[in-house]
């Protein structure tokens, strides 16, 4: 069919192209098999043509296909180098601020700022350590000593925290004794601190009556014939409802009482002893128990806190937080500082010789303290940047915390806290964290819930408001603070506390 419908397409072609007056059969015969022979020749030459095409067209496709291919690959390992380049920023020497922009100085100026301001020599050390024991072991013995005559709460024997924090513990008299009760976010209350928490319940012993008169008070000379010196007396075990500084109509102690009964005991030894001493000593703020300042006359001055504490167990007590909620007054924070100082014991040993982790905890709190010292006190406190520290020992590569490597761990540490400072959230680095397991904790803290040290900032947005701007001016201040350190003269320098 397609043969014939061409052969009637030639003709009518041949007709009207070449007309003729007239043709004969057999040039109509060569000129239509002249025409299919050409017909058949473009065909072929089409055909070769289009195989031709179609292989340049798989070809070019294929360079197409392994050019971007390559690209691809370049840009993955490109990205992929970025990323450890950003992770590591020491490779390179560049070290990134992230979220905290804070100007620092190099890290030779950092190295004599900390070698100026916290590498004391070991006698002045000591000679500040047997100062404050001594004086420490004179008030206090004045302080049980008052509480003996006024019939108050027990004080006992103290130990060193650290440097310029001294734990006192405390019990109550006889009948009374205590129990601690710890608890960890309880459903409906109002924990703003939210942290590993408990209450101090006051217990007493309380006789049983047996209507007899050998329990009378003015008893002691009496002869019982119906009852034994054994069976005599029976006592039991019972919350003490507005026991001693307990709260009002509660068996729980309180906190406020606690403190205002400390800071009064305080004052009283004081005024006792303070002859013997030719120094001034006065009470910080308020908010703390025993936040205690020692001035000389040479204007020299000592800050050291005394802490009264109630024992949970022989590595953890309970003690007053400054910014604790009056509406939570019987609640009192666990300290687990001795849990953590193993934690950061267990790390060092795997740190790098020298290692910049302590140069960099120093460095921030020195300025976390003189910005204090500058705007007043706020929420934020040392142990934020502890915890921070210790969430950074726990993530990053033992090879980051080389010595020269201080600049880069101290932006590290700002950035954490200012961007927890941005969430309101800063978890504890022990209760509810894996990574810190090394550490054994006793079942009671093992078995908490993961703790917010932040959580106040949830609750309390004029304490989040000023923490944040605090954190702000900090940063802004913190190469004019160490420049202006560093700048003193030596003999005039003394270590910030």
């Amino acid at each position: 069919m397609q043969d014939t419908l061409l052969r009637v397409f030639v003709v009518a072609a041949g007709l009207l192209l070449c007309p003729r007056n007239n043709p004969g059969v057999e040039e109509w015969e060569d000129a239509i098999d002249g025409d299919l022979q050409k017909h058949e020749g473009m065909l072929k030459a089409e055909n070769e043509t289009s195989e031709a095409a179609s292989e340049w067209e798989r070809d070019y496709l294929w360079y197409i296909w392994n050019a971007f291919s390559i690209i691809s690959m370049m840009r993955f390992f490109r990205k992929h180098l970025k990323r450890n380049l950003q992770k590591d920023p020491e490779v390179t020497g560049t070290s990134p601020c992230g979220p905290a922009k804070v100007s620092l100085p190099d890290i030779g100026t950092l190295q004599k700022f900390y070698a100026k301001c916290f590498h004391l020599s070991a006698e002045k050390t000591k000679r500040e350590k047997v100062f404050l024991e001594g004086f420490a072991n004179d008030l206090l013995e004045m302080m049980r000593t008052i509480c003996d005559n006024d019939g108050s709460m027990v004080i006992e024997d103290f130990h060193m925290v650290n440097e310029r924090d001294i734990a006192v513990r405390f019990t109550p008299p006889e009948p009374y004794r205590f129990h601690c009760l710890l608890r960890n976010n309880p459903v409906g209350d109002l924990l703003l601190d939210a942290q590993v928490c408990g209450q101090i319940k006051l217990l007493k012993e309380e006789k049983i009556p047996n209507g007899c008169p050998c329990q009378s008070a003015d008893a002691d000379d009496m002869v019982c014939l119906l009852h034994s010196e054994s069976d005599r007396v029976k006592t039991k075990v019972v919350d003490a409802f507005d026991g001693p500084l307990c709260s009002k109509d509660t068996p729980f102690l309180s906190k406020s009482k606690i403190t205002r009964w400390f800071q009064r005991t305080i004052k009283q030894a004081w005024a006792q002893i303070s002859h013997k001493y030719e120094f001034e000593l006065s009470i910080r703020y308020v908010e703390a128990p025993g936040a205690l300042v020692v001035r000389f006359r040479s204007g020299k001055k000592i800050n050291f806190s005394l802490k009264p504490v109630v024992k949970f167990n022989t590595e953890a007590h309970f003690c007053i937080e400054p910014w604790s909620s009056s509406n939570v007054d019987t609640f009192w924070a666990l300290s687990l500082s001795a849990y953590e100082d193993r934690l950061l014991g267990y790390l060092y040993q795997r740190l790098p010789v020298n290692s910049c982790h302590d140069q960099t905890l120093k460095i921030a709190c020195f300025l976390h303290r003189r910005q204090e010292a500058l705007t007043g006190k706020t929420a934020l406190k040392g142990l934020h940047f502890k915890t921070a520290l210790m969430h950074l020992l726990l993530t990053k590569k033992i090879s980051q915390w080389q010595p020269d490597f201080a600049a880069c761990r101290l932006r590290d540490l700002l950035s954490f806290v200012e961007e927890s400072l941005r969430r309101k959230h800063l978890t504890h680095v022990l209760i509810g964290n894996r990574l810190a397991g090394v550490v054994e904790l006793p079942g009671e803290i093992s078995k908490a819930k993961p703790v917010n040290l932040f959580h106040l900032f949830v609750e309390d947005d004029c304490a989040y408001k000023n923490a944040t701007l605090h954190f702000q001016e900090m940063l802004r201040n913190a190469h004019m603070l160490i420049h202006e350190y560093v700048a003193q003269p030596a003999s005039g320098t003394q270590p910030f506390v």
